[in-house]
């Protein structure tokens, strides 16, 4: 038995969808343009959970070699079928993605099976009769329309659409908005669709009901925020525990923080779904299984490489580091700020208070910058560089997705540092975050203030390590001899 709080995990996994295979659950989230992307968790209990590895390892094009914010894969979903793991996803402006693996741990396989713009949010359904399906909803940035999901026929692997799609649900004529996310299932030979209406931070969950897949659906709120302080209750999967309890995963929007993912109990009542208690989200409760010990780290030793909880800020490029086990050397790559920076190594925050210590041997060029950053469309850096450590506030600026974001960077604090070993901490607290810089652990001293985290393109503030060379060409190296994290 497990007694767990809500929300399970206090990180950023944004648009979560869960599956069991067995005795394992699965669970996939968004990451935009941070790569590799869609982790892939694994849970024996459905709160403590590890990370598998990464559905995509890459995106096959040439924009994503480059920061892309607010782009990349959105809301993706997951699937066991015959076998064979399934992960689709769309690109709001390249299409649809499927991913396919035997063993989640391993390297998934990339099929492009749809270019098309402005789709979102693919869930398929494997029906009994061998029929394989897709419902999907819409971008309004891209595809001048939302808040309507579309079916479509597959082919019977499910890399193909074989049609123009149908509309089977509108939210318009139901006095909803924003309708996205759509999950879909079949039960006791039902449809079932769970999705999201209301926006991210003051929506709910619906679920709509029918007997053919095409409709007519019946629709229900099934959770809303009523008196709890769970804001929004948005976006989520459906499964079973395999002891005869369904559940659902959903997140809630935390501003800098991210997106957190909850579990709810679901109970049927006169045949419909009912989420947490009596529609309302639950701060805890315990689940028939496990416990287990399995948990995110955000550490790192290098011992091994790289670890699973890193990501970079565009397609990896082999070129912006080396492995030296322990220890990680990052190059410095062009680049003008760490926003512009695709060699930004960062991860999700898996504490809401903590501080994050990286101890640096720099080998510097002319215009480089090594250091720590808290990553947002208003970010803070604190790198070394010119012989100076210097702490930077910038500000991305977003015009449309056709212009490119224009970022302005201003120095907040400095100080002569003429060593090439640095040690920085980045502290979060409450929702801001402070640095510090010393020659150990022992001699820290604050520099500049207190400063708000932001969010940034459709996630939460991200922290990370970076090395960029700002003259336009590839500068020197530093070596991070690890990244230790204590939870305050």
């Amino acid at each position: 038995m497990t007694r767990y709080t809500n929300p399970i995990l206090y990180g950023d996994y944004s648009d979560p969808d869960v599956i069991r295979v067995e005795d394992d659950f699965y669970m996939v989230s968004s990451s935009f343009t941070y790569l590799p992307g869609i982790p892939v968790l694994h849970s024996r209990d459905l709160v403590h959970w590890e990370i598998a590895g990464y559905a995509a390892e890459r995106l096959p094009f040439a924009r994503y070699d480059h920061p892309a914010h607010k782009c990349g894969t959105w809301a993706p979903s997951i699937r066991w079928h015959h076998g064979l793991f399934y992960v689709f996803v769309c690109l709001p402006d390249e299409g649809l993605l499927v991913f396919t693996a035997k063993n989640p741990s391993d390297r998934w396989e990339c099929h492009y099976v749809k270019d098309v713009t402005g789709w979102i949010d693919p869930c398929p359904l494997f029906d009994d009769d061998g029929q394989v399906w897709l419902v999907h909803g819409f971008a309004a940035s891209r595809a001048g329309i939302n808040n309507i999901l579309y079916l479509h026929r597959m082919s019977s692997d499910a890399f193909q659409v074989l049609d123009k799609g149908r509309m089977i649900y509108d939210g318009n004529l139901n006095g909803d908005s924003t309708v996205e996310g759509p999950k879909v299932y079949k039960r006791n030979g039902q449809y079932w669709i769970f999705c999201p209406a209301g926006g991210v931070e003051h929506g709910y969950q619906l679920v709509l009901r029918a007997d053919n897949l095409f409709g007519p659906y019946e629709r229900r709120v099934a959770l809303s925020q009523g008196k709890s302080w769970v804001n929004g209750p948005h976006q989520g999967g459906l499964v079973s525990d395999g002891k005869g309890k369904d559940w659902f995963i959903h997140f809630q929007d935390v501003n800098a923080y991210g997106r957190v993912p909850h579990l709810q109990p679901v109970d049927w009542v006169d045949g419909w779904p009912v989420l947490g208690k009596k529609g309302t989200p639950v701060a805890g409760g315990q689940v028939d299984l496990g416990p287990v010990s399995y948990e995110i780290p955000m550490s790192d030793r290098f011992e091994n490489g790289i670890g699973l909880q890193w990501q970079w800020q565009a397609n990896p490029n082999k070129y912006w580091y080396l492995e030296k086990k322990p220890g990680l050397r990052l190059f410095a790559a062009p680049a003008d700020n760490p926003f512009a920076a695709g060699n930004f190594l960062s991860q999700l925050m898996q504490f809401r208070n903590f501080d994050m210590d990286v101890q640096f041997t720099v080998h510097e060029h002319d215009g480089d910058r090594c250091g720590v950053a808290m990553m947002g469309y208003t970010f803070y850096s604190l790198a070394l560089g010119g012989g100076r450590v210097a702490l930077r506030s910038g500000i991305a600026q977003e015009v449309n997705r056709w212009v490119p974001i224009r970022v302005s960077e201003s120095v907040i604090a400095e100080m002569t540092w003429l060593a090439n070993k640095v040690y920085f901490r980045m502290r979060v607290k409450n929702g801001n975050v402070s640095f510090f810089v010393g020659e150990g652990k022992q001699s820290l001293r604050p520099i500049g203030a207190e400063y708000p985290m932001a969010c940034g393109g459709w996630t939460g503030a991200r922290p990370g390590i970076f090395c960029i060379n700002t003259l336009g060409a590839w500068g020197g190296y530093a070596d991070a001899d690890y990244v230790e994290v204590a939870q305050l």
